[in-house]
């Protein structure tokens, strides 16, 4: 009963980060509508700079590692081919 197959740790913290920010804007909207009415509330401002920031540092540690798109495949194989030809 250990860890879940393909369980990655840093990806579950991407996820909260995710989450944290998503609450941290929310909670920035609901002190500029707080503002609006001339009755601020910075206790959500505090709350929600406390969120984006632990947000960020959450999602800063996992890199996806993305695939190469093959954008400019041919150019990268024409551009190889001098080198072979000097080589031989």
């Amino acid at each position: 009963m250990g860890e879940p197959q393909d369980y990655d740790r840093k990806e579950i913290l991407y996820r909260i980060g995710t989450f944290f920010l998503l609450v941290g804007v929310g909670l920035l909207i609901f002190f500029m509508m707080s503002e609006a009415e001339q009755n601020p509330i910075f206790s959500y401002f505090c709350w929600s700079m406390v969120l984006l920031i632990v947000g960020f540092l959450f999602r800063a540690q996992y890199k996806k590692a993305l695939p190469p798109s093959g954008r400019f495949s041919i150019l990268k194989k024409l551009k190889s081919k001098p080198k072979e030809e000097a080589k031989k």
